[in-house]
């Protein structure tokens, strides 16, 4: 072997222990320098926790290192709320710059820290409707106490109930959806609404026509339960001039209602008013602005409309889209019939129903009684279903007796009906309460509605004249003129003056100017009783105007709370006396004060003697209420049209009876009489001139509105 290359193997033996002595020591040399060893792939970490970085070894001096591609960067991906305020609340660790070395080409795997559990709302089972296409899940902020819950979810089951539908349909076919309506006032409680939608949905109701809707719950059990509602501004009984003056405030209103409405079905028709004066070309402004709101703001498909009281003369139909008429204690088909002789508006009944007496017991032939209800209601419903054009939409009142409180004192708006509260009427297929009895009217609605019956079997009974509440107010007429005859008859004072008054005038003058037979108690007896004959007048006349729209009108712009007051008063007949007797006594005050005036201080006139002059010329009164109690006992709409003839003649009985008054005062008093009759007619009819210009000039929409409806209507 030549000695080069054993030499050569003999120094390579020698330098290769050598180097691995060395080797840390260069290493070392080399880190001082800055020069960074090339990387080296570390193991992977274990999955709980990562592995601190470990120092590569030196590769061999020929491999240069690559560049690894960059790795994408990993998309972000939203969390739940909740989470993120825990990732916020969590304390971040220091910032510790890495090492700089080159990226590694092999992905590092990424620790997947466990995530703490979430918290959930609590909220009713989603459940899909079995009505309509939509689902729906409650909203449980809604939902604040438990009975509330239990019955929204009754509904829920109703309406998720696979074995069949929620009214029972019957072999006959049922009446269409809009036509199967009803008018509803919502109880106190938010659980007794929700069983109400649901009794009347089982029953076959698909509309209900009810002020606005402000719990967003009714909304959805509505949707739920496939039930349209028709809501109604809380504006009634207006004349044309205030309908500009409110239309701010329905604006507001009209608005909020259009906003809840956008996520619910049921809530696609809305009333711009109830009973207001659209015969008066001058309410359009007010229904083209709020009709044009609905078209611009309402979800799709919403319709406006408006209840008006006339058929024949009405001059707004055209703004809305349909109309709905008053068909209570009338035939509906007659009045369709006018409506469609005059426009060609669509129509429907806004309120349809007959009145039941509380306590009026007997059969159908009896008017008042449950069963005249349910037979009026049966041939009406019947006469529609037989008419030949359709109808938009058609409202049984009610039902449930109109109650005009809420627990705690507050008016219920929408819940006053003057007609019931003067006639002392109702009604309701129900009583106001939710565990009342239920009526005759409510098989015969639910029959039609379903389909299930139309012909019902009532008894018939004997015919019996209604009994009316009026009744103690004639009892009331009755005692005052026992009790004047019994005066008469054990009193020789008061028959011997009358006999005077009313046979030889002139001596009773003389009686009067001498003192002869008078007596202070007897003429007060005297005005006490006509104080209480003019009390039976007026409430007689109040009370048959209450039964018409003319009161509700007249008193429009009255406070609620005021409203409701009088509706309550027209109601108690005996208290309404009582009140308008202290009113027509204080004014036969007036009288009496007055002739103390005339007198002046040449010529005195005692309190005796005024009295006599006063109470005696105003005898006409106690005709006056025998009118009254005539009028009291007849049919509603005879003592209708006679109530503004005794107004008349009650005017004119006091012009004579004050001129008769100041001509025996004259005599008495030798006061001239030309200045008897111009200041002492000056005076009255100063006062009642004063009244009717203050009238005139602050009711001028309101009288302009009763001349319509006296009119037009």
């Amino acid at each position: 072997m030549p000695i080069k290359p054993l030499f050569r193997r003999i120094l390579l033996l020698i330098a290769v222990p050598a180097g691995l002595v060395l080797a840390p020591g260069v290493v070392r040399a080399q880190d001082s320098t800055g020069t960074p060893p090339p990387p080296q792939q570390a193991p992977p970490p274990p999955q709980e926790a990562p592995a601190p970085p470990q120092e590569a070894p030196e590769p061999p001096p020929e491999e240069t290192p690559q560049e690894p591609e960059p790795e994408p960067a990993p998309e972000p991906v939203e969390e739940h709320p909740v989470a993120q305020e825990l990732d916020e609340t969590e304390p971040e660790a220091p910032a510790v710059p890495p090492p700089p070395r080159p990226r590694p080409t092999r992905p590092r795997p990424q620790t997947v820290r466990p995530t703490p559990p979430q918290p959930q709302a609590i909220q009713p089972p989603r459940v899909q409707r079995t009505i309509a296409d939509t689902s729906m899940t409650a909203d449980s902020s809604a939902i604040r106490n438990d009975p509330a819950r239990e019955a929204f979810q009754r509904i829920l089951v109703a309406a998720a109930d696979s074995m069949g539908p929620i009214a029972v349909i019957g072999p006959l076919a049922p009446m269409a959806p809009q036509l199967r309506g009803m008018v509803w006032q919502r109880p106190d409680s938010l659980d007794a609404a929700l069983d109400d939608l649901l009794e009347m949905r089982r029953m076959g109701v698909r509309a209900i026509r009810t002020p606005a809707i402000e719990d967003t719950l009714l909304l959805r059990a509505a949707d739920v339960l496939g039930i349209a509602f028709y809501q109604d501004l809380p504006i009634a009984n207006l004349p044309a001039p205030h309908l500009i003056d409110t239309l701010s405030f329905a604006e507001r209103t009209l608005t909020e209602m259009l906003r809840r409405a956008q996520l619910f079905r049921s809530a696609r028709h809305f009333g711009l008013a109830q009973y207001v004066d659209t015969s008066d070309p001058r309410a359009r402004p007010y229904f083209e602005g709020l009709a044009q709101l609905v078209r611009e703001q309402g979800p799709t498909g919403s319709q406006s409309y408006y209840l008006t009281r006339f058929p024949n003369d009405d001059r707004c139909d055209h703004t809305v889209d349909f109309i709905l008429l008053d068909a209570r204690q009338a035939d509906p088909v007659a009045l369709l019939g006018r409506w469609r002789n005059r426009h060609d508006t669509p129509a429907g009944i806004g309120a349809f129903g007959a009145p039941v007496r509380p306590g009026n017991e007997g059969g159908w032939r009896k008017a008042g009684t449950p069963v005249a209800q349910a037979r009026m209601l049966e041939n009406g419903l019947g006469g529609i279903l037989e008419q030949p054009f359709g109808l938009m939409a058609l409202f049984i009142y009610r039902w449930r007796d109109a109650a005009p409180r809420l627990r705690g004192g507050r008016i219920r708006i929408g819940g006053m009906d003057q007609r019931a509260e003067v006639e002392g009427i109702v009604y309701g297929l129900n009583g106001a309460e939710p565990d009342s009895l239920e009526r005759p009217a409510l098989d015969v609605v639910r029959g039609f509605f379903t389909g299930t019956q139309r012909v019902f079997a009532f008894d018939a009974g004997n015919v019996v004249s209604e009994t009316r509440t009026a009744a103690l107010m004639v009892f009331v007429g009755w005692l005052l003129l026992m009790g004047m005859g019994m005066l008469y008859w054990l009193t020789p004072r008061f028959g011997v003056l009358s006999s005077k008054y009313f046979g030889r005038h002139d001596f009773y003058r003389e009686s009067i100017q001498r003192g002869y037979d008078l007596n202070a108690g007897l003429n007060a007896m005297l005005g006490l009783a006509l104080s209480l004959a003019g009390g039976v007048a007026g409430a007689s006349v109040l009370r048959a105007l209450g039964r018409t729209d003319a009161l509700s009108t007249a008193v429009s712009s009255w406070t609620l709370d005021a409203q409701a007051r009088l509706n309550q008063l027209l109601g108690e007949p005996l208290l309404l006396v009582l009140l308008l007797a202290l009113c027509f006594g204080l004014w036969l005050l007036f009288n009496i004060f007055w002739l103390y005036v005339l007198t002046g201080r040449r010529h005195r006139i005692r309190a005796q003697q005024a009295l006599t002059l006063v109470v005696w010329s105003r005898w006409p009164v106690v005709l006056l209420m025998i009118w009254a109690m005539m009028l009291a006992a007849m049919p509603p709409r005879a003592a209708t049209a006679l109530a503004p003839l005794l107004l008349f003649v009650w005017l004119g009985v006091e012009i004579v009876a004050t001129g008769r008054m100041l001509n025996d005062f004259a005599h008495v008093t030798r006061v001239p009489m030309q200045r008897a009759m111009l200041l002492g007619y000056g005076a009255p009819l100063g006062v009642i001139g004063v009244i009717l210009i203050v009238l005139f000039i602050g009711g001028q929409a309101e009288l302009g509105f009763l001349w319509h409806l006296a009119t037009r209507s």
